[in-house]
């Protein structure tokens, strides 16, 4: 199938789509594929953070998940 028949074949499917989930997580697709690399987004100190939590992993500094939630009260 070329590219304008795929093109064709899910427009006429949307529009008859009653699924308004699935239509949100379509429009949501749309909107990242737009959007673009979102690390350009991020503040230098949520970057910071990443780089941190990295080094952490790569030293072996981390715990499981029953220890996380275990001292977030769960």
């Amino acid at each position: 199938m070329n590219a304008q028949a795929t093109r064709k074949e899910l427009i006429e499917w949307i529009n008859g789509m009653e699924d308004h989930g699935l239509l949100d997580s379509l429009l949501g697709i749309k909107k990242a594929t737009q959007h673009g690399d979102w690390a350009g987004d991020i503040s230098s100190d949520e970057r910071r953070a990443m780089e941190k939590g990295l080094e952490d992993l790569r030293k072996g500094n981390r715990i499981g998940s029953k220890e996380f939630w275990a001292g977030h009260g769960r």
